[in-house]
Protein backbone atom coordinates (compact mmCIF):
# COMPACT_ATOMS: atom_id res chain seq x y z
CA UNK A 1 0.00 0.00 0.00
CA UNK A 2 1.39 3.33 -1.03
CA UNK A 3 1.62 6.35 1.21
CA UNK A 4 -1.13 8.04 -0.78
CA UNK A 5 -3.43 5.01 -0.35
CA UNK A 6 -2.71 4.97 3.40
CA UNK A 7 -3.48 8.67 3.59
CA UNK A 8 -6.74 8.18 1.67
CA UNK A 9 -7.71 5.32 4.00
CA UNK A 10 -7.01 7.48 7.08
CA UNK A 11 -9.06 10.34 5.63
CA UNK A 12 -11.90 7.93 4.79
CA UNK A 13 -11.86 6.49 8.35
CA UNK A 14 -11.79 10.03 9.73
CA UNK A 15 -14.83 10.99 7.66
CA UNK A 16 -16.69 7.84 8.74
CA UNK A 17 -15.88 8.56 12.41
CA UNK A 18 -16.95 12.21 12.03
CA UNK A 19 -20.18 11.11 10.33
CA UNK A 20 -20.88 8.63 13.15
CA UNK A 21 -20.32 11.36 15.76
CA UNK A 22 -22.64 13.74 13.86
CA UNK A 23 -25.35 11.06 13.82
CA UNK A 24 -24.93 10.47 17.58
CA UNK A 25 -25.11 14.21 18.22
CA UNK A 26 -28.18 14.53 16.02
CA UNK A 27 -29.87 11.71 17.95
CA UNK A 28 -29.03 13.41 21.26
CA UNK A 29 -30.47 16.70 19.94
CA UNK A 30 -33.70 14.95 18.94
CA UNK A 31 -33.94 13.24 22.34
CA UNK A 32 -33.29 16.57 24.09
CA UNK A 33 -35.89 18.29 21.92
CA UNK A 34 -38.47 15.64 22.87
CA UNK A 35 -37.63 16.12 26.57
CA UNK A 36 -37.97 19.91 26.24
CA UNK A 37 -41.37 19.50 24.57
CA UNK A 38 -42.47 17.15 27.34
CA UNK A 39 -41.39 19.60 30.06
CA UNK A 40 -43.06 22.48 28.21
CA UNK A 41 -46.35 20.52 28.11
CA UNK A 42 -46.06 19.81 31.84
CA UNK A 43 -45.35 23.47 32.61
CA UNK A 44 -48.27 24.44 30.37
CA UNK A 45 -50.56 22.06 32.27
CA UNK A 46 -49.45 23.53 35.60
CA UNK A 47 -49.88 27.10 34.36
CA UNK A 48 -53.30 26.25 32.95
CA UNK A 49 -54.35 24.72 36.27
CA UNK A 50 -53.17 27.79 38.18
CA UNK A 51 -54.96 30.03 35.70
CA UNK A 52 -58.20 28.11 36.16
CA UNK A 53 -57.77 28.34 39.92
CA UNK A 54 -57.37 32.13 39.71
CA UNK A 55 -60.36 32.44 37.37
CA UNK A 56 -62.47 30.33 39.71
CA UNK A 57 -61.66 32.72 42.56
CA UNK A 58 -62.42 35.84 40.52
CA UNK A 59 -65.65 34.76 38.79
CA UNK A 60 -67.93 34.62 41.86
CA UNK A 61 -66.29 37.75 43.28
CA UNK A 62 -67.29 39.65 40.13
CA UNK A 63 -70.96 39.11 40.95
CA UNK A 64 -70.63 40.47 44.50
CA UNK A 65 -68.34 43.36 43.59
CA UNK A 66 -70.41 44.65 40.68
CA UNK A 67 -73.70 44.19 42.49
CA UNK A 68 -72.29 46.54 45.17
CA UNK A 69 -71.23 48.99 42.42
CA UNK A 70 -74.79 49.16 41.09
CA UNK A 71 -74.23 46.89 38.11
CA UNK A 72 -76.19 43.76 38.99
CA UNK A 73 -74.66 40.73 37.32
CA UNK A 74 -77.19 38.12 36.25
CA UNK A 75 -74.72 35.58 34.90
CA UNK A 76 -71.17 34.89 33.84
CA UNK A 77 -69.15 32.49 31.73
CA UNK A 78 -65.54 31.46 32.02
CA UNK A 79 -63.11 30.80 29.19
CA UNK A 80 -65.37 32.26 26.56
CA UNK A 81 -64.09 31.24 23.12
CA UNK A 82 -64.96 32.74 19.79
CA UNK A 83 -66.29 30.32 17.19
CA UNK A 84 -64.86 32.55 14.43
CA UNK A 85 -61.42 33.45 15.76
CA UNK A 86 -58.81 31.81 17.92
CA UNK A 87 -59.44 34.10 20.87
CA UNK A 88 -60.55 33.45 24.43
CA UNK A 89 -61.69 35.76 27.22
CA UNK A 90 -61.17 34.58 30.79
CA UNK A 91 -64.52 35.73 32.20
CA UNK A 92 -67.51 37.51 30.71
CA UNK A 93 -70.12 38.63 33.23
CA UNK A 94 -73.33 40.25 32.06
CA UNK A 95 -76.77 41.65 32.63
CA UNK A 96 -79.22 43.07 30.07
CA UNK A 97 -77.21 46.30 29.64
CA UNK A 98 -73.60 45.46 30.46
CA UNK A 99 -70.92 42.96 29.56
CA UNK A 100 -68.02 42.90 32.02
CA UNK A 101 -64.97 41.43 30.32
CA UNK A 102 -62.27 40.20 32.69
CA UNK A 103 -58.64 39.33 32.05
CA UNK A 104 -57.23 37.23 34.91
CA UNK A 105 -53.50 36.82 35.45
CA UNK A 106 -51.63 35.21 38.32
CA UNK A 107 -49.15 38.06 37.97
CA UNK A 108 -50.63 41.15 36.37
CA UNK A 109 -47.98 43.05 34.44
CA UNK A 110 -48.11 46.30 32.49
CA UNK A 111 -47.77 44.42 29.19
CA UNK A 112 -50.81 42.29 30.12
CA UNK A 113 -52.90 45.41 30.70
CA UNK A 114 -51.70 47.04 27.46
CA UNK A 115 -52.47 43.90 25.46
CA UNK A 116 -55.94 43.62 27.01
CA UNK A 117 -56.70 47.31 26.36
CA UNK A 118 -55.19 47.63 22.91
CA UNK A 119 -55.75 44.20 21.38
CA UNK A 120 -58.55 42.34 23.17
CA UNK A 121 -61.20 44.79 24.39
CA UNK A 122 -61.49 46.79 21.14
CA UNK A 123 -62.55 43.68 19.19
CA UNK A 124 -64.82 42.11 21.82
CA UNK A 125 -68.10 43.23 20.21
CA UNK A 126 -66.87 42.20 16.78
CA UNK A 127 -65.89 38.76 18.04
CA UNK A 128 -69.12 38.36 20.04
CA UNK A 129 -71.86 40.24 18.16
CA UNK A 130 -74.51 39.23 20.72
CA UNK A 131 -72.97 41.90 22.99
CA UNK A 132 -72.85 44.61 20.30
CA UNK A 133 -75.62 46.73 21.83
CA UNK A 134 -74.30 46.45 25.38
CA UNK A 135 -71.96 48.65 27.36
CA UNK A 136 -68.69 46.77 27.72
CA UNK A 137 -66.54 47.34 30.80
CA UNK A 138 -63.02 45.96 31.18
CA UNK A 139 -61.51 44.43 34.31
CA UNK A 140 -57.89 43.47 34.92
CA UNK A 141 -57.45 40.98 37.76
CA UNK A 142 -54.31 39.63 39.34
CA UNK A 143 -53.26 37.67 42.38
CA UNK A 144 -49.98 39.54 42.25
CA UNK A 145 -49.86 43.01 40.71
CA UNK A 146 -46.40 44.20 39.68
CA UNK A 147 -45.04 47.57 38.72
CA UNK A 148 -47.72 50.14 38.28
CA UNK A 149 -49.94 47.97 36.13
CA UNK A 150 -52.91 48.64 38.40
CA UNK A 151 -52.44 52.42 38.22
CA UNK A 152 -52.05 52.28 34.45
CA UNK A 153 -55.18 50.13 34.12
CA UNK A 154 -57.27 52.50 36.23
CA UNK A 155 -55.99 55.56 34.34
CA UNK A 156 -57.09 53.87 31.11
CA UNK A 157 -60.57 53.15 32.51
CA UNK A 158 -60.35 49.57 33.72
CA UNK A 159 -61.58 48.18 36.98
CA UNK A 160 -58.79 46.36 38.83
CA UNK A 161 -59.26 43.34 41.07
CA UNK A 162 -56.55 42.05 43.37
CA UNK A 163 -56.15 39.20 45.80
CA UNK A 164 -56.38 40.27 49.41
CA UNK A 165 -55.82 37.32 51.71
CA UNK A 166 -58.44 34.75 50.80
CA UNK A 167 -60.63 37.30 49.00
CA UNK A 168 -60.70 39.19 45.74
CA UNK A 169 -61.16 42.93 46.19
CA UNK A 170 -61.79 45.93 43.97
CA UNK A 171 -58.82 48.30 43.92
CA UNK A 172 -60.67 51.27 42.37
CA UNK A 173 -62.19 53.87 44.67
CA UNK A 174 -65.92 54.59 44.78
CA UNK A 175 -65.59 57.67 42.54
CA UNK A 176 -64.02 55.69 39.69
CA UNK A 177 -65.85 55.91 36.36
CA UNK A 178 -65.00 53.06 33.99
CA UNK A 179 -64.37 53.45 30.29
CA UNK A 180 -67.22 52.08 28.23
CA UNK A 181 -66.18 50.13 25.15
Amino acid sequence: MTTLEKLEELIYKGFKETDRKFQETDLKFRETDLEIKKVNRQVGDITDSLGRFAENMVAPAIVKIFNRRGIPITGYSQRVRSPKRRIEYDIVAFNENYAVVVSVKLTLRLDDVKHFLDERLPIFKEVFPRYKDMKVIGVAAGANIVGESDIYAMKRGLFVLAQSGENVTLVNDEKFEPRIF
